[in-house]
């Protein structure tokens, strides 16, 4: 092969693999495109398509993903048809952006950077360019968090210790307290919710006790974490589920599961089954609705409050006078201020 056919084809693999990284990316390209942009002519331009065509039936001997390189013809461009459909829409891509930035659960500088590498990842050309001034504005007015920044490497190495059920050691601080104290305890899992993130788990000096509780620990409290490496018994048959526990709990106040029943007499019952995923609701005769539900610890009582005369808590008794002590005492002090 002599030197000039050895260049010619260096620069058409060049070419190729510049297409198909475009093209894997959920990306497009028109015949006309390389023809302007390499400088060759239509039929030039063909081969490199057939060169992609090529790679792909190679990768499907791999992997037995089948991809095909298909003409839009709307467009009068070509794609890779399974790999666009593995690819974030710029609509999904927005709607992750407007969850991010309502979370709050990162600080300014940090949610910058990580929705740009989402957009650089996710979406290419003007797409990428029309999500980018969607939440534009959104994040010029955003503001910092009141709490610690999360640091991320400690939630990793958290679920890193929940997988493999590694004791996690760490200094705490708890709310109101200056000082932090040490904990060890058999991480069960992680979870997000009310602009932060937590770990939650049992002590590791109550992991042999029956009944034992899981408590809560949020991740910006948290300091000096570590992956002990040592490992603790998983206990099968109460196998700690992240998505239920989340279900029972309001404002991550951990607790022993309870039944509640209260009246609602609100505009949207829609909202209440939003906010309490398991509950029930049965409909009354004077339009109220009965809700049911299993939780756990004092969080509802937040809730319950922030709905005025549109609940009635009917039980449990305990929970029930908790709730009314905490109602007479706003009347009361709003009565003194006046």
């Amino acid at each position: 092969m002599t030197e000039k056919e050895t260049d010619r084809d260096d620069k058409k693999t060049e070419r190729v693999l510049f297409l198909w990284d475009r093209l894997s990316r959920g990306g497009s390209v028109s015949r006309q495109e390389m023809v302007e942009t390499f400088g060759v002519n239509l039929r030039t331009a063909s081969r490199y398509l057939a060169e992609i065509r090529k790679y792909l039936a190679e990768r499907e001997e791999q992997d037995h993903v089948h991809r095909e390189l298909y003409y839009d013809r709307a467009r009068k461009v070509y794609r890779i048809r399974e790999l666009e459909e593995e690819m974030i829409r710029p609509s999904e891509l927005y709607a992750i952006g407007k969850i991010l930035l309502a979370s709050r659960a990162f600080h300014k500088k940090e949610l910058e950077s990580l929705l740009r590498r989402l957009l650089q990842s996710a979406v290419l050309g003007t797409d990428k360019k029309e999500v980018e001034r969607y939440i534009r504005g959104e994040l010029f007015d955003y503001l910092d968090p009141a709490h610690e920044k999360p640091d991320v490497e400690n939630l990793w190495t958290a679920a890193g210790a929940v997988r493999k059920h590694h004791i996690l050691s760490f200094d705490y601080r708890r709310q109101g307290e200056k000082e932090a104290s040490p904990h060890e305890i058999c991480p069960e899992g992680v979870l997000f919710s009310e602009y932060y993130f937590y770990v939650v788990g049992i002590p590791k000096a109550e992991e042999k006790l029956a009944g034992a509780d899981t408590r809560v620990y949020r991740l910006d409290r948290m300091s000096s974490l570590m992956d002990t490496g040592e490992s603790f018994t998983v206990n099968y048959g109460r196998r700690f589920r992240e998505g239920i526990f989340k279900n029972s709990i309001q404002y991550m106040y951990g607790g022993r599961p309870e039944h509640i029943r209260f009246l609602y007499r609100g505009p949207s019952l829609e909202a209440v089954l939003d906010r309490l995923p398991t509950a029930k609701a049965k409909a009354q005769k004077d339009g109220s609705f009965l809700i049911t539900d299993v939780i756990r610890g004092d969080g509802i009582l937040m809730w319950l409050l922030s709905q005025g005369k549109r609940v009635k808590m009917l039980s449990p008794t305990s929970l029930r006078e908790k709730w009314l002590k905490e109602a007479e005492a706003i009347c009361l002090e709003n009565e003194e201020k006046e």
